[in-house]
């Protein structure tokens, strides 16, 4: 997975999304989300399905996306 984990966070938050929020669009546990935030999630499904719902957010909202 070349997701990195750590940067969840700072996209989330430039979007002005709760932990929650992003849960609930991305269709992840709450909890699971929380352990890939801290990059503790090995729940390779969970982590795709949170970068497409970030990367679409940031498209449509003109975000850059993550960091290269």
């Amino acid at each position: 997975m070349d997701i990195l984990m750590s940067d969840i966070k700072d996209r989330r938050q430039a979007l002005g999304w709760s932990r929650g929020e992003l849960a609930k669009r991305s269709d992840t546990d709450p909890r699971v989300m929380q352990l890939l935030e801290l990059g503790l999630s090995h729940d390779d499904e969970a982590a795709v399905r949170v970068e497409q719902t970030l990367s679409n957010a940031e498209r449509a909202t003109g975000l850059d996306g993550p960091p290269n």
